[in-house]
């Protein structure tokens, strides 16, 4: 083809997105009755519109880790106390006759949940720095070999840094006199 026979050919100027009118709009409305499809979201959409997520991202970011962290246990202990608390009412209303000290058992198995926690938390780091030391020792010892056979393969550990400098250049300078 040619620059004319391309400039000769007539080009379809009309529409080709308009509204399908061969379907009934009560039936599309029917159809949507039965099926709901609900408007795609991305996930950014999605987290935007949760309240939850945004108040957590929000505490999060004023607070710091570690403070949302121990209010986050302190919510967590309190709300196991009250359980516990709760319990214990409903066992004494079953049994009224049974004598029972419910503020002193509550104080209790707060005193032993708060124990358990820094007995995690004592543990955890316990094994955070077993592992970082073991770690540094294994990354040391592997050094070590890696270097020990880098000398080994290249016979260098028996010579100083100026011996291997004079000998090299001795070496170059005996091979380039023996080629003349």
């Amino acid at each position: 083809m040619n620059v004319s026979s391309v400039s000769n050919l007539s080009v379809n100027t009309t529409p080709t997105s308009t509204k399908d009118e061969s379907v009934d709009q009560d039936y599309l409305a029917l159809i949507a009755q039965f099926y709901q499809a609900e408007e795609y979201k991305s996930r950014d959409e999605i987290n935007e519109e949760d309240t939850s997520l945004s108040k957590f991202k929000d505490d999060l970011i004023s607070k710091g880790a570690a403070v949302f962290l121990k209010e986050l246990n302190e919510e967590k202990i309190e709300a196991m106390v009250e359980e516990y608390r709760q319990k214990l009412l409903k066992e004494q209303a079953e049994n009224p006759d049974k004598p029972m000290d419910i503020n002193q058992m509550v104080s209790d198995f707060r005193k032993q949940l708060l124990e358990e926690l820094m007995e995690a938390q004592k543990t955890e780091e316990e094994n955070k720095s077993a592992d970082n030391t073991s770690l540094m020792s294994s990354d040391i010892l592997k050094n070590i070999q890696a270097t020990r056979n880098d000398e080994q393969t290249s016979g260098l550990a028996d010579t100083g840094f100026l011996e291997q400098m004079l000998s090299s250049s001795n070496k170059q300078a005996k091979d380039k006199s023996e080629l003349l």
